[in-house]
């Protein structure tokens, strides 16, 4: 995606000189530079929309995973509210379910962009917690401020999680794909036909627009998804939050 605009510029280039030459009239660039100047404003707009867009979809993303991360915490210790048998299930459910995200999840979202079933199932064994009799309705009328306050932290990581894989999934639109591409085609084209006596200036200005054009589009398409390449969000918030778990066992 780099590499590519310039070669496509240098060869476009030096087809075109060989084109104009001999041909160029006195007021050609008058002409062309004009209409250039426009065409690239308006990719320039296209353009800086699509990277603040993918941007804050991966901002949120992240923000979205360490935010289900934390909640886990306060669900936390607040198994510890509960009677010893109903507070000891609901904690070895949260370690399992982290344990669950970080190596089954995180490679699955990685490489399909698919939820886990393992992890969906340990969502699954917080409620029925409620439902199986770990949580008796004994529990639930000694302790109904304690059982109130885990179903809501449960409720948080639930919402977090279907976030989480709700944006896991989420790309550019192929008709943004088209508009930018064919707008950096447009772009670097409009550059061929602008005139001018010495060909390395004019070898070295086109492809370097060609390569800021293709390094902004290499920098959407990995920022388009969150959880795959290069710079992929990482389970680590996950992985702090179990280091957490292990200092409220310690009684921190």
């Amino acid at each position: 995606m780099v590499i590519g605009p310039v070669v496509y510029a240098v060869a476009g280039v030096m087809i075109g000189r060989k084109i104009l030459h001999g041909r160029v009239q006195e007021g050609h660039n008058d002409v062309c530079v004009p209409i250039f100047l426009n065409a690239g404003v308006l990719f320039a707009v296209l353009l800086g929309f699509m990277v603040v867009a993918v941007w804050e979809s991966y901002d949120t993303a992240k923000t979205t995973a360490a935010t289900e991360a934390t909640a886990l915490v306060p669900l936390y210790r607040a198994a510890g509210n509960l009677p010893p048998e109903a507070a000891t299930k609901i904690r070895e459910i949260t370690r399992e379910y982290i344990h669950e995200v970080i190596e089954d999840e995180w490679p699955m979202q990685a490489s399909t962009g698919q939820p886990s079933s393992k992890a969906r199932k340990g969502i699954g064994d917080f409620y029925r917690t409620f439902g199986d009799g770990t949580i008796s309705t004994q529990v639930k009328k000694d302790f109904p401020l304690s059982c109130s306050v885990v179903m809501q932290a449960i409720t948080e990581v639930s919402t977090d999680r279907n976030k989480r894989n709700l944006e896991a999934n989420e790309s550019v639109p192929t008709v943004m794909w088209c508009a930018i591409l064919g707008g950096a085609l447009v772009i670097i084209s409009m550059s061929f036909v602008i005139y001018m006596e010495r060909p390395l200036p004019h070898f070295i200005m086109a492809g370097l627009m060609a390569f800021l054009i293709g390094l902004l589009l290499f920098s959407c398409l990995i920022l388009s998804q969150p959880f795959r390449g290069p710079i992929a969000i990482s389970p680590e918030s996950f992985e702090k939050t179990l280091i957490v778990l292990d200092d409220v066992d310690r009684g921190n």
